[in-house]
């Protein structure tokens, strides 16, 4: 994070620069977003979820895919009009990643029932991947930009499958901007990550949102699997949107989010530590912490595997009421007699009917 407004920084200036990892507005923000599960009703859910994010800037049509032959179907969400659930989890064993599950080695609770019907299950390497990588280029990363931008276009060199996945590369500081966009071609994203340049100030929120949209609006006409991996140290001083807000438009949007923070040390977790881990833990996903520039090819590698290993499982909920109500959800996941653990969203808002008037 750097000071709102703030250009590019020279040497002597990014040494000086003070940033606010500890503040009131995150504060307020992670006391905002609140506790999810607490069976409130979310009548706001669809406008907050539904605003399109801020504009980028940059030199590429937003929201404008490739050519491609499917059939535009609209977004895909994690609820849809036959009030269906969809969503991924990831299963490991001491810190190892389990991808040879069946359904049968799973136990599915939503509000504390089990599924009426399991419409479709699959590990996620089955699926074609929707990625988006988003680096925040405020001034405050002077030093380490282009260390972090060597890992990123190494980490994308090894995540995609060039034969069914896609992805885009933004940078962020005051707004979004699209340096590639969606490609399966491993070269043409990394020149993206290279066009990257920094200074200003951080508007990490704002950049989300308009992530999870963009995603959202790419036409496939299958299931796919929507992903955000995010490059920050999380001091977000400039958005006009929430974290709450950014909550709400990943699990709309159906995308998971993770972040690998940027921020050196490893010290006592600040304000900006525990909305990160918000963020991605609400959306099923994963805040990761390195501490230091020489671990972060390391803990990008342990990404891969980790959006490589998930599985995929889309489920009609037992006695589903459209009221707008947060319904939770819990997967036990078992092989071989032993416990496995878990990571996945803890529940959802349901749809709310709309009246009659």
């Amino acid at each position: 994070m750097a000071t709102a407004g703030a250009g590019p920084l020279s040497g002597s200036a990014a040494q000086a620069l003070q940033t606010f990892p500890n503040s009131d507005r995150l504060k307020a923000e992670v006391k905002e977003a609140g506790d999810e599960a607490d069976g409130s009703v979310c009548s706001g859910c669809a406008a907050e979820a539904g605003a399109s994010g801020p504009k980028a800037t940059g030199d590429l049509a937003v929201n404008t895919p490739p050519r491609v032959s499917v059939r535009p179907t609209g977004p895909w969400t994690l609820r849809t009009s036959v009030d269906q659930v969809a969503l991924f989890f990831e299963v490991s064993n001491r810190g190892r990643m389990v991808n040879d599950l069946e359904l049968a080695n799973l136990q599915i609770l939503d509000a504390d029932k089990a599924p009426e019907r399991v419409v479709q299950f699959a590990p996620q390497s089955k699926l074609p991947l929707r990625l988006a990588l988003l680096i925040d280029t405020s001034g405050s990363v002077h030093e380490r930009f282009s260390f972090e931008k060597r890992a990123a276009a190494r980490f994308i060199q090894r995540v995609l499958n060039p034969d069914l996945d896609l992805a885009y590369v933004a940078g962020f500081s005051l707004s979004p901007t699209v340096t590639q966009d969606f490609s399966s071609d491993p070269a043409l994203l990394g020149k993206g990550i290279e066009k990257l340049s920094e200074g200003g100030g951080t508007s990490l929120f704002d950049a989300v949102s308009f992530s999870c949209s963009k995603l959202a609006a790419y036409p496939d006409d299958e299931r796919v699997a929507r992903a955000l991996v995010i490059l920050s140290d999380g001091e977000d001083n400039s958005s006009h949107t929430t974290l709450k807000q950014n909550i709400m438009m990943a699990e709309r949007t159906g995308v998971t989010i993770y972040i690998v923070s940027t921020r050196e040390g490893n010290g006592t977790k600040t304000d900006a530590d525990k909305m990160l881990e918000l963020m991605a833990q609400r959306s099923g996903g994963e805040a990761m912490f390195p501490g230091d520039m020489m671990t972060l090819d390391k803990t990008l590698d342990k990404l891969r595997e980790v959006i490589r290993s998930r599985y995929f499982i889309a489920y009609k909920p037992a006695n589903f009421q459209p009221d707008g109500s947060y319904r939770t959800i819990k997967i036990v996941a078992e092989k071989n007699g032993k416990r496995l653990q878990v990571r996945a969203r803890k529940g959802y808002h349901a749809r709310l009917e709309a009246s009659t008037n």
